[in-house]
């Protein structure tokens, strides 16, 4: 798994120089190439004393004429490269046209970049393409949150505000941060990339593998680097577990309660205990989202009559969950499997599929995890 830290922004060439010390270099730069006639330059740096890759794309002496959004899209479609690659490419073109689409007020197809170079977009665009489909970066990525400088930046449209309108457009729903530097920290190119990666927000731990760094162009009080981690990701959930004990209420009320909280909670069950004076008593415990804790202790107050709640912040490392369908007595069944570093630890039937089936065939529902578990799955 790989972690981007844009501490200091990301743009199209600190994404190729950060990641390619995870991919094939010369398999990378021939991709490009078949899209578009550049010089690749790969070399190390220095970037406040730390030791950075840096891509450079120079033109050659041709007229690459390819500014607008159709043209660029022509180029790529009719390029010789993987199929994968290709509608990656076109994907992250199309995520940057939309904005300038939408922050002008005119159809993708009149959408013409004119804060970015032709040449030097192509190749970053299809570059990025090459590294995310080779890493799986879609479902392989975490990030921290992005800075975007501040100030202002000089445009075709005039002196605009920094993160550029298009950029600001393109990094909607992604965590971002304004930062004391009077630059624009994060391009559209680099914000296109990062939003077709849509990683989720880094929580938890993790172990660092590998690091590297990719160069921009600036020389700025703060490394000028984009940083990637390659870790291995501890799956931690922030959650909340409430807790009350309850000695004065009929077993049929919480039966209710179980309905009542039905979608809200993450788990619920009823403990039971001794409390004061030797009465049997039960403790009821939610695990539950930090947002609907509020919430849900509330219900539980209502519901029992408690007079209060016990909240307790706590983790938990959960395992990737995939799923996937089978068919049984030509109905569907889905499997719900769990995985820990790629490695498959259980596969499960889901109940109310195999419910179904027992019901409409008069077939016992053991029997039928039997049928499952020796058929399926693999």
């Amino acid at each position: 798994m790989f972690l981007l830290d844009p501490f200091s922004g990301i743009s199209g060439d600190m994404f190729l120089s950060a990641m390619i010390d995870f991919v094939d270099k010369q398999e990378l730069i021939t991709t490009i190439k078949k899209v578009i006639d550049v010089d690749i330059e790969v070399k190390k740096v220095k970037k406040c004393h730390i030791l950075a890759n840096k891509v450079n794309i120079i033109p050659k002496d041709i007229d690459y004429n390819a500014d607008t959004y159709k043209d660029i899209k022509n180029i790529i479609k009719n390029s010789d490269i993987q199929r994968d690659i290709k509608t990656t490419a076109l994907d992250i073109l199309k995520i940057l046209a939309n904005a300038e689409s939408r922050v002008h007020d005119i159809s993708i197809e009149d959408v013409h970049f004119h804060e970015v170079g032709n040449y030097d977009t192509i190749a970053d665009i299809v570059g990025a393409a090459y590294i995310i489909n080779k890493l799986k970066l879609k479902d392989n990525c975490l990030y921290r949150p992005i800075n975007v400088g501040s100030g202002f930046v000089e445009t075709e449209h005039g002196l605009l505000p920094v993160p550029a309108p298009a950029t600001a457009e393109i990094l909607k729903g992604l965590k971002i941060f304004f930062s004391d530097i009077k630059e624009e920290l994060t391009t559209p190119t680099g914000a296109a990339i990062i939003k077709y990666i849509n990683p989720k927000l880094v929580e938890g731990s993790f172990i660092i593998k590998n690091i590297s760094y990719g160069a921009g162009d600036k020389d700025l009080e703060l490394p000028n680097v984009l940083r990637v981690f390659r870790i291995e990701y501890i799956k931690m959930e922030k959650i909340v577990l409430l807790e009350t004990n309850v000695d004065d209420i009929p077993a049929e009320i919480l039966g209710y309660l179980y309905e009542v909280l039905e979608g809200k909670v993450r788990d619920l069950h009823f403990i039971p205990t001794y409390m004061k004076k030797n009465r049997p008593a039960y403790t009821v415990r939610a695990i539950v989202d930090r947002d609907k804790a509020n919430e849900v202790a509330k219900i539980i107050m209502r519901e029992t009559g408690s007079l209060g709640v016990r909240i307790f912040d706590i983790e938990r490392i959960t395992a990737d969950r995939d799923f996937k369908t089978i068919k049984l007595f030509d109905e569907y069944v889905k499997i719900k499997i769990g995985k820990i570093d790629d490695e498959i630890i259980s596969e499960k039937p889901e109940f109310e599929d195999l419910k179904k089936i027992a019901k409409k065939y008069g077939i016992p529902l053991k029997d039928l995890y039997k049928i499952t578990f020796s058929k399926q799955i693999r």
